[in-house]
C-alpha cells in the first residue's frame, strides 16, 4: 500500500473573462464608431428620380452598325490541305486564304461597301453635338453608345473591323446586338 492519497480529479472548468472583456470592448468600438463618416467617403451615383417611375422610360438612342456578307468566297487551302484537316506542325485546323468574300456596312440608314467610308460616317456622327445623350451615372452627357450586329453571312473579320472602326471613330461604349 502506498501512503500517497490518489488524485481527485479536478473538474475542467473554462474563464469566460476574457471572452465577456472581448465581446464589451466590440459594442463599445461599434456604438463609439460613426457609421455616417464612413459612408459618405464613398462615392455613390445614386439616381435622381425617386420611387417607381409612373412614365415610361425614354429609349436610349444608339448609333446602329449593321455587318451584312454579300458574298460568301471561297476557302482557298495550302498545298497538301483540305478542309477538316489538321495541320501536323501546330495541331490545329489547316488554315486558309477568304478569296471573293464581300460585305457591306450599314451605319443608320446609310448603306456603305467600302470599311473605310463608314468609319467617316461614325466620325462625322461622334462630332456632331446631337450625338451627346444623358450620362445617368453622373448627371452630364456622352456620345451615345454603338451597337453592331452581324447579320447572315457576315464574318467574324467583317464584325471586327466594325468594332475596331466604331472604337477609332471615337466611340467608347460599344455592344453587340442580334443580327437577322
Amino acid at each position: 500500500m502506498s501512503n500517497h492519497p490518489e488524485p481527485v480529479p479536478d473538474e475542467a472548468r473554462s474563464d469566460m473573462t476574457p471572452m465577456i472583456d472581448v465581446v464589451f470592448l466590440m459594442i463599445v468600438f461599434f456604438v463609439c464608431i460613426d457609421f455616417r463618416v464612413l459612408e459618405a467617403k464613398l462615392a455613390a451615383y445614386l439616381p435622381k428620380d425617386v420611387g417607381p417611375a409612373a412614365g415610361l422610360v425614354p429609349p436610349l438612342e444608339r448609333v446602329v452598325v449593321r455587318v451584312h456578307g454579300d458574298a460568301p468566297g471561297t476557302e482557298v487551302y495550302a498545298a497538301g490541305f483540305a478542309a477538316g484537316t489538321i495541320d501536323p506542325a501546330t495541331g490545329r485546323p489547316a488554315r486558309y486564304r477568304l478569296t471573293g468574300h464581300s460585305a457591306r456596312w450599314e451605319v443608320g440608314p446609310r448603306l456603305f461597301t467600302d470599311l473605310a467610308a463608314a468609319r467617316q460616317e461614325l466620325e462625322r456622327i461622334a462630332r456632331d453635338p446631337q450625338s451627346q445623350v444623358p450620362d445617368r451615372a453622373n448627371g452630364g452627357r456622352r456620345l451615345m453608345p454603338c451597337v453592331v450586329e452581324g447579320q447572315r453571312g457576315a464574318r467574324y473579320d467583317d464584325v471586327a473591323r466594325a468594332v475596331d472602326a466604331c472604337h477609332a471613330a471615337g466611340f467608347a461604349e460599344i455592344e453587340f446586338g442580334s443580327g437577322g
